[in-house]
């Protein structure tokens, strides 16, 4: 379960780090991009690009600074592989060379005898390149606090967002250069608008039908006040919004949306709270929704089907799988310490990838790789380390690998195994604090793209 065909292609170059637009904090804040050298070494060492917005375009002069924590520099000595570099002790500004990869490195000596050196990579645009990212909405509200992210078949690009600023439900849809965007469902007159919360998006993949679930209530969320479980989909032109669940909840819900392969791409919301476990329900009509099956436990993950027609989600450390009233579990050792909400992604082969969001510093295991069995408790499952510090991330697949666009404190890195199956880190700007991307692939080209919040907008790279 946060915009130009090739930007990805020209972004994923094996041990290369491409930086682009960089803004941070409030609007007018200067941006900054700050990028750790991730080699061994005794000291950590951190670029930032000072005053520098947008892509890394050809004949521009950046201005870059090197830091390391607690430390004061002896000597700081620049070099790059092509442009003109003009260093400044600990500080350097460097003409950009003509399009391509290029890589800036440093080597430093402290007071304190350390020595270290750091490469960083860039992915140079030319001057004719179109930008690398685009605010999906522009107008003066705060948006983006929650988006999700898809694509159908024929590869348009399909969001849903949160307008923060008004407490509405926003989708967008992208046609390959440029996106249109209507409001689903807030606050209104005499329209039965309700202010809304989480929303989360399935797309049919040969139609593109949209179909959104989310929570809609009133008052603000986290004080108590009640919400409903509601969906939303768009029939000739206008959404149809309805009540999934009459009971009243609160915002602590968990929820998810997917759709049945072996049931003509059937809506089924799969959605729990902290004190009545988890619930999945169909859609069998027009406002017409099945009695929820129930189960006991928390939901821990977004909800996915494979193809021949079993539910996945996670409850903590167990993978559970529902096929029509049978109910199955595989246990993840270790996931049990790590509570946040995990993303899904099913290969072609039958493995199951979960990926912890937002694991603790150091977690031991947060991509867990299971290779399905009949029954599932015959799977088998394999675990991989994460980034050391992970604030939150997303997870898809594509041409075999995982891949992860996460938040690094305010950075936005996207994340893919190399040929030895250690993790690379691709720079992508900043991110809004405190927030989470959402990935997915476009099928038409298998480039990755990216939905997030950026300087109080939602944005697509």
């Amino acid at each position: 379960m946060k915009q130009r065909n090739n930007i990805m292609k020209r972004m994923l170059v094996v041990g290369a780090v491409s930086l682009f637009t960089a803004c941070a904090g409030e609007p007018g804040d200067a941006p900054t991009q700050v990028i750790p050298s991730r080699t061994d070494s005794t000291l950590t060492l951190l670029i930032e690009r000072e005053g520098g917005q947008g892509g890394f375009v050809e004949g521009a002069a950046e201005r870059f600074k090197v830091s390391a924590s607690g430390e004061v520099f002896k000597s700081v000595s620049w070099s790059a592989t092509s442009g003109v570099l003009e260093p400044d002790s600990e500080r350097v500004t460097w003409k950009l060379p003509p399009k391509g990869v290029a890589t800036l490195s440093v080597s430093v000596e402290t007071e304190s005898g350390k020595k270290a050196q750091g490469e960083f990579h860039f992915n140079v645009e030319s001057t004719t390149d179109t930008l690398l990212d685009t605010v999906i909405d522009p107008g003066p509200d705060v948006t983006g606090g929650f988006c999700e992210l898809t694509f159908d078949t024929a590869g348009r690009g399909h969001i849903v967002y949160f307008n923060d600023t008004h407490r509405s439900l926003w989708y967008g849809l992208w046609d390959g250069t440029s996106w249109t965007t209507e409001q689903i469902d807030g606050a209104g007159f005499n329209n039965e608008g309700k202010f809304t919360f989480k929303p989360v998006i399935a797309v049919e993949p040969a139609t593109g039908t949209p179909h959104v679930a989310y929570l809609k209530g009133n008052g603000e969320p986290g004080r108590g006040e009640l919400m409903r479980v509601a969906y939303a989909t768009r029939v000739g032109g206008t959404w149809v919004r309805e009540v999934v669940d009459v009971a009243e909840r609160t915002s602590a819900v968990n929820l998810s949306v997917t759709l049945n392969p072996t049931q003509g791409h059937q809506p089924v919301i799969a959605y729990d709270d902290s004190s009545s476990g988890a619930r999945i329900t169909a859609r069998t009509g027009t406002n017409t929704w099945s009695t929820p099956l129930f189960l006991q436990g928390a939901m821990t993950s977004e909800a996915l089907f494979d193809a021949a027609g079993t539910l996945y989600f996670t409850n903590r450390n167990l993978l559970t799988a529902v096929k029509g009233t049978v109910v199955e579990t595989f246990s993840l050792n270790g996931l049990s310490s790590i509570t946040s909400w995990s993303s899904l992604a099913l290969t072609p082969d039958q493995h199951l990838l979960v990926l912890a969001n937002g694991t603790p510093t150091g977690a031991w295991g947060s991509l867990f790789d299971v290779t399905l069995g009949t029954p599932l408790s015959t799977s088998t499952a394999r675990t991989s380390q994460g980034d050391y510090n992970a604030g939150s991330n997303d997870l898809a697949y594509s041409a075999g690998k995982p891949v992860i666009a996460q938040r690094h404190g305010t950075t936005l890195e996207l994340i893919t195994p190399d040929a030895r199956g250690f993790w690379t880190y691709t720079q992508l700007g900043t991110i809004q604090d405190g927030t989470r991307p959402s990935i997915a692939i476009r099928p038409t080209d298998g480039t990755p793209h990216v939905c997030f919040q950026r300087n109080g907008k939602v944005t697509f790279l």
